[in-house]
């Protein structure tokens, strides 16, 4: 099984590892900094490197469960070790973006019960879509002053992993409902938690402290019908 080392070490921008199938166009390697997309979060970019080569990796992407990184060129060949270095600027934003939008929600569900339905993560901007939700001016200013808060104060982000009995014990009760669409397979949780604001399971990329996040600037509001309404922002 490929070795996610995203998921220990976001922060990790190039890798030597070995490739261990190939087909036409894509690479299985033993290990991968690459986030393949899913969740929201779009796939990490960047290169490998092996006999005085470069190629560009177009797109990775999780399929039957095996993380298969699509190139751009020449396909080396099984056994060949290989340099992995990402796209830095574009992970790094994805990262922050993704980390916004754990706080975004938290603040949303703490103070009007609204889940999220939908998301999406961009380099420079970053939506939700919260239900029930039909946000007054004077509700988006209390969400962008409390994140704003959570980004002052500094907050940790921590990440790590525990079982479902452990999980019940330590997730608040209007949390549950979000770990319980786990599937029953999944006994080991990874969590992401962001101290006194949010815990969440999750499998994608964050930052390791708010202050990373800079202020939110909530660009516009969109009705998306059935009481939903999508949240636009900006990190700024």
């Amino acid at each position: 099984m490929i070795e996610c080392v995203y998921l220990q070490d976001s922060y990790l921008k190039e890798l030597n590892t070995k490739v261990t199938e190939s087909g036409e166009n894509y690479i299985i390697t033993e290990k991968t900094i690459f986030y393949p997309e899913g969740g929201g979060q779009p796939t990490d970019l960047g290169t490998i490197s092996f006999d005085g080569k470069e190629v560009p990796i177009r797109k990775v992407k999780k399929e039957s469960g095996i993380i298969k990184h699509y190139l751009d060129g020449e396909i080396p060949a099984i056994g060949t070790e290989i340099k992995m270095k990402l796209k830095w600027d574009r992970r790094y934003a994805h990262m922050k973006y993704h980390t916004a939008q754990h706080l975004v929600a938290a603040i949303v569900l703490d103070l009007y019960k609204a889940e999220v339905a939908g998301n999406q993560i961009n380099e420079d901007s970053s939506r939700l879509d919260f239900r029930p939700f039909k946000p007054t001016q004077e509700d988006l200013e209390k969400i962008t002053e409390k994140f704003n808060k959570a980004v002052d104060e500094k907050k940790e982000v921590k990440i790590y992993t525990t079982d479902r009995e452990t999980m019940n014990r330590i997730i608040p009760l209007e949390r549950r409902k979000l770990f319980e669409r786990l599937p029953n397979s999944i006994t080991e949780i990874r969590i992401v938690e962001i101290v006194d604001y949010d815990i969440d399971p999750c499998a994608g990329t964050h930052i390791k402290n708010t202050e990373e996040l800079g202020h939110i600037k909530i660009l516009k509001t969109e009705n998306k019908g059935a009481d939903t309404t999508r949240i636009i922002f900006e990190l700024i």
